[in-house]
This record gives structure tokens, sequence and C-alpha cells, in this order.
């Protein structure tokens, strides 16, 4: 299984669907002072019977404080391709740095603004 970052984007409230994409069509909305980084990857399956369980992602901000998020990969091999939200609540303007998934890390630097 091939995973890409695609990209990063803040909002207000955010959809806690799984990836790939489900039935799962809850949504949060933040607390005051929070916010949703809501991050995009990209899933490329070449072997359906390989991939086995994925652990969640990790969002890390620049000061080194990690973040959990409610989404998960569930069957990834279910689908040769596909594109998933991972929303992480975090204190507004944090600054991110890093997209932790099992052993791959993805820099977020250059897909955010300072707040």
């Amino acid at each position: 299984m091939e995973i890409s970052l695609v990209g990063i984007e803040r909002a207000s409230s955010a959809a806690l669907g799984d990836c790939p994409p489900g039935a799962n069509t809850q949504r949060a909305m933040a607390r005051p002072g929070e916010e949703f980084a809501i991050v995009t990857v990209a899933l490329a399956v070449k072997d359906p019977a390989a991939p086995g369980p994925v652990k969640r992602p990790v969002l890390i901000d620049a000061a080194g404080k990690t973040y959990n998020t409610a989404a998960s990969f569930v069957d990834p091999g279910k689908m040769p391709a596909s594109s998933c939200q991972f929303p992480f609540r975090v204190p507004a303007g944090t600054r991110l740095k890093t997209l932790q998934i099992d052993s791959l890390r993805f820099d977020l630097t250059g897909l955010t603004s300072a707040p």
C-alpha cells in the first residue's frame, strides 16, 4: 500500500469518517479556542490481500506535542485507490510539523502557514 500526503486545511467542524470512506457520517464541532486540522492522504493499494492493520495517524506540532484522531483505517485493501481525511482537534493557531502513520513521517511545515 502506498500512502501520500495530499494537503491540510483548518476548519471549525469536521467529518469523522474512516478510511477508505464508508458509512460513518458523524460530524464534530470545535470548542472555543480550538480548530480542526484536517489532513488529507491518498491511498493506492497494489495488492488487495497485502494490507494488514494500519495504525491511526498521529499529528505532531512544532513543540513536539502529539494529537490523535477519531478516524481510523478500516479495511484499506477494499478499494484500489481512495482519498481520506483525518481530523485532529488542536488549539487554534497550532503550528503543525509532522503527520506519522506507522513508520511513515510526512513533513507538514511546507503545507501550513504560521499562526
